[in-house]
């Protein structure tokens, strides 16, 4: 059947009013706080569409059934609620925690569920029985197949929830955590997962038709039966094993892709003529998605190049200029970036654990005409664990949410350093 949400004939659901809500509330509060006169927040079966619930502490909520199509659910605790069959659709769930909820032939389709957190829940297929005029039909059942196609969850945590047999199409996962994630049987057409951590997620069989995985983290995920067609990988941490299992799939795998067909070095040569002419010669080098692991790029001028998803594990780099570089997503596990010019240069989700960036200037790049503009460089969710940045220059350098722990930053230079939700764990700086 399709998911989109058939309510059934000659049922009502009973519409709630904001004075019945907020009474709801405070006797739910009460309970929680284990004071005399609490009562749990629970509305089954009922209409309350376009509630505002926002901030609210529904932990241990029952909302079996009911309709929530565009609430208000911003930063809403719902832990361990029974939401069982209900209607997100639309609603704003930015930053609400549903972590252990029941979610069971859920519809979120459309909703905004931006950093959420909805850590062990049950997203799979719930069974209901079918009424008619208020009474069961005997052995007769509806299955309802969750559904997020279209939902927003930018950021979200979803770590080790069961969504087999969901409906995620076209739904956006940017930056996700869905580890250990059990995906079996879901269709994923058009869905989004760029820069998602998936490592251990369980993705057999299912449906991946233009789904996009670059730059996420893949390790240990199982793809066993999926289909692949026109699924991208570019720039996704993946075993090499697993990378033989998917290729001849119709996927395009990391290391894949690259618009040309030229050897790397006749086209990291024409670049440094073309900046070197200032663009009225030469090309500019285009090494997107190329596998460049293990080569020796010590000195070269690849200012300006393009080398976004690239797989460049073990790159030697040293001493080369990487100024106003896009380097997104790219894989530069334990490559050399020792005294690499890379001020202004987009990192942004690059994979640099091990990396040797000692002395690499990562500074602000100010610019010569107007000295009032700068460019930072930008290593916004970059992983950067174990990396070596000592002596480094980082100032004004954007590091939102990225992972530096184990990171080596001593001596480095760190005036105007951003570093929002970044993960600083035992990072040496002494």
């Amino acid at each position: 059947m399709h998911p989109e949400r058939q309510y059934q004939d000659g049922f009502e659901f009973r519409r709630v009013t904001s004075a019945e809500v907020i009474e709801a509330a405070r006797k739910h509060e009460r309970l929680i706080e284990g004071r005399i006169g609490g009562a749990r927040f629970a509305f089954i079966l009922h209409d309350l569409r376009g509630a505002v619930l926002s901030t609210l502490n529904l932990t241990d909520a029952d909302l079996t059934g009911s309709r929530l199509d565009q609430a208000q659910l911003v930063g809403t605790r719902l832990r361990n609620a029974s939401l069982f069959a209900c209607d997100f659709r639309l609603a704003c769930l930015r930053q609400a925690d549903l972590s252990k909820s029941d979610l069971r032939g859920v519809s979120m389709r459309g909703a905004d569920l931006t950093k959420a957190r909805m850590r062990e829940a049950d997203v799979r297929e719930a069974v209901l029985a079918v009424y008619r005029g208020g009474k069961p039909l005997p052995e007769t059942f509806d299955g309802r197949i969750p559904d997020l196609t279209s939902a927003i969850a930018v950021g979200a945590d979803m770590g080790e929830s069961r969504m087999s047999g969901a409906w995620t199409l076209n739904a956006d996962f940017t930056d996700a955590n869905l580890a250990g994630v059990d995906f079996r049987g879901a269709d994923l057409r058009g869905a989004v997962f760029k820069g998602a951590n998936m490592q251990g997620a369980n993705l057999s069989e299912t449906r991946l038709h233009g789904t996009s995985f670059a730059g996420a983290l893949l390790t240990d995920a199982i793809f066993n039966d999926a289909i692949l067609e026109d699924a991208n990988f570019r720039g996704a941490i993946m075993e090499s094993s697993l990378i033989g299992r998917l290729r001849g799939k119709g996927a395009v795998l990391p290391g894949e892709g690259g618009e040309s067909a030229r050897p790397v070095m006749e086209l990291v040569e024409d670049h440094a003529v073309w900046v070197a002419a200032a663009g009225r010669s030469g090309a500019r080098a285009d090494l997107s998605g190329r596998d460049l692991s293990g080569l020796t790029l010590s000195g070269r001028n690849l200012t300006a190049a393009k080398m976004a998803y690239a797989v460049a594990r073990r790159l030697v780099l040293t001493g080369s200029s990487l100024v106003m570089a896009d380097l997104e997503c790219v894989d530069l596990q334990d490559a050399v970036l020792v005294g690499v010019d890379a001020r202004g240069a987009n990192f942004e989700r690059a994979h640099l654990n091990g990396a040797d960036l000692q002395n690499a200037n990562l500074g602000l790049l100010e610019s010569a005409e107007q000295p009032d503009r700068k460019w930072p460089a930008r290593l916004t969710r970059a992983r950067l664990r174990s990396a070596n940045l000592r002596g480094a220059n980082l100032r004004g350098a954007v590091l939102r949410e990225a992972d530096l722990s184990g990171a080596d930053m001593r001596d480095a230079q760190v005036d105007g350093i951003v570093l929002d939700g970044a993960n600083t764990t035992q990072v040496r700086s002494r």
